[in-house]
């Protein structure tokens, strides 16, 4: 083989190593029978369309918000009570949605707060749902703080969000989220983050 059909192929074994990569944070479970739909914080409103999604395919299931603390405005109006707010706005029952009381400012943190809330209220199950290049680390960080916990936790990638595998290589935001979760990964895998 020639350098010029070397030349030729280095684009396709690079893109296939983006692909790769892209693919490896993607991590969706197939989804059972979950009591509660966990959405966790920092998305915007497409996390809240995929668990209201989630919520009308079985009306019995209670949304979980966890709460950063963060506010929205001068008047410090909670960003947990906008979500409640805008969920509720999409046909979710008021009695259907919780807020975690603890604030969490990770993901780690988060895990935690919903171990602890499942477990005290007596939740068997529930799907987390996150954007698609934050599954992966929120599998890792999830299985690790539930394991010994008798509730089972699986994670659900947003459906129709702009980050996919085959084009996040295409756009600066994709390589920012990208790197930056990568970088997330190896610190939590390292110690960093736990």
């Amino acid at each position: 083989m020639g350098v010029f059909s070397l030349l030729l192929l280095l684009p396709i074994v690079i893109y296939g190593v983006l692909y790769a990569v892209g693919a490896l944070l993607i991590t969706s479970d197939s989804l059972k029978d979950a009591g509660m739909v966990v959405l966790l914080s920092g998305g915007d409103r497409q996390r809240w369309e995929e668990a209201v999604k989630l919520y009308r395919a079985e009306p019995s299931r209670i949304i979980l918000i966890t709460e950063t603390g963060d506010t929205i405005n001068d008047i410090g109006t909670r960003y947990s009570l906008l979500v409640r707010n805008n969920l509720s706005a999409m046909g979710v029952p008021m009695d259907h949605i919780r807020i975690i009381p603890e604030v969490s400012r990770s993901t780690v943190e988060e895990a935690k707060s919903v171990r602890e809330y499942m477990e005290y209220w007596g939740h068997p199950s529930c799907v987390v749902v996150t954007d698609p290049y934050h599954t992966f680390r929120t599998r890792l960080i999830f299985h690790d703080t539930f394991r010994g916990s008798p509730v089972k936790v699986q994670i659900h990638a947003v459906q129709g969000h702009w980050y996919q595998a085959a084009t996040w290589m295409f756009s600066r935001q994709g390589w920012e989220v990208t790197l930056l979760e990568l970088a997330k990964v190896v610190g939590y895998v390292f110690g960093a983050g736990r």
